[in-house]
């Protein structure tokens, strides 16, 4: 009796210890918001203000609340173009990483204002453009890698426990768009450089999703190499739990997903412009692919002139 009266008072006296303990303190707590960040108000002021000059030259351009976060904020999206393919940019899942947001903002601001007759406007034409610049508006406005309910929704993609979450999901679904991205930045202690990374063998998706994955990254990372944006590419070859969007979008909903990962090495003084540029690189580059600039995309990564445009026939009757 003694015996399970110790035990058990040794139980008590450890959960006591438990919830007496303080919080774990997220590393990403320490990091200070960098200048040439865009907080979330700022945002919905820019898109507003990118929608009404748009509606003014020709209607190119919708903003719809997909869903609301935690604290209530709305989870935009714009869309652009009425092409048959669909292409979809999931930026800042993590709301301490900024770069993708102001990409998003760049890339956005540049196919609104594209002149028809350019060849931007001639993507928008093959490929119906969706743009999430920012699906972590509370971690954002707090500059913390979490949502307001303390949880990664980068983890949460299986559970879908998380407003956030669910509400992607569902527009997801809903668009299955051909192609689809999923963007976000490094620690500041992580040393490895600028990267993608897609499904491959043995990662459990289908075939025919892992083809058009592996083609989009390896032609859009040699492209950006070529224009001085070097990329390593990854691959995944294991069949761990598809928590993570690039892995579940891939895997669970058969949408090849490219994920796109930009440093912030401390000591090297890159600053937010210019990882936001590789963002907006890595974002025109994956729309000129899907748009129909493939070959162009491989020659310019082979470092070799392009092919002369091909005379037009009538065809024979």
């Amino acid at each position: 009796m003694r015996k399970r009266e110790t035990r058990g008072n040794e139980f008590l006296a450890l959960l006591l210890a438990a919830l007496l303990m303080p919080a774990p303190v997220h590393a990403e707590k320490n990091l200070a918001r960098p200048p040439g960040t865009t907080r979330y108000a700022a945002m919905v002021r820019e898109l507003n203000a990118l929608r009404r000059y748009d509606h003014a030259q020709g209607n190119r351009m919708t903003l719809t609340s997909i869903g609301q976060s935690v604290q209530g904020r709305n989870l935009w999206m714009v869309t652009l173009g009425t092409g048959p393919k669909r292409l979809l940019y999931l930026c800042r899942q993590h709301g301490h990483e900024p770069a993708s947001t102001e990409g998003a903002l760049a890339f956005v601001h540049e196919l609104v204002k594209a002149e028809d007759g350019t060849p931007m406007a001639g993507y928008l034409q093959a490929v119906t453009v969706s743009v999430v610049p920012m699906a972590n508006p509370d971690g954002s406005e707090a500059f913390l890698r979490h949502n307001a309910h303390d949880a990664d929704l980068n983890r949460d993609w299986i559970k879908r426990t998380q407003p956030e979450t669910r509400a992607l999901y569902a527009e997801i679904s809903r668009l299955h768009p051909d192609l689809m991205t999923d963007q976000h930045e490094l620690y500041p202690n992580d040393t490895r450089p600028d990267f993608t990374e897609v499904v491959a063998a043995g990662s459990g998706a289908s075939p025919s999703v892992i083809a058009a994955a592996e083609d989009a990254q390896t032609v859009v990372s040699g492209a950006m190499a070529a224009e001085g944006v070097p990329v390593v590419n990854h691959t995944i070859t294991d069949t761990h739990p598809a928590r993570l969007a690039h892995r579940f979008n891939s895997i669970k909903l058969g949408i090849p997903t490219v994920l796109f990962e930009t440093s912030r090495l401390a000591g090297t003084g890159r600053s937010v412009a210019q990882r936001a540029a590789a963002q907006e690189k890595f974002m025109l580059t994956l729309l000129r692919f899907l748009g129909g600039d493939r070959d162009a995309l491989l020659a310019e990564a082979a470092g070799q002139p392009l092919p002369p445009a091909p005379v037009e026939q009538k065809g024979t009757d």
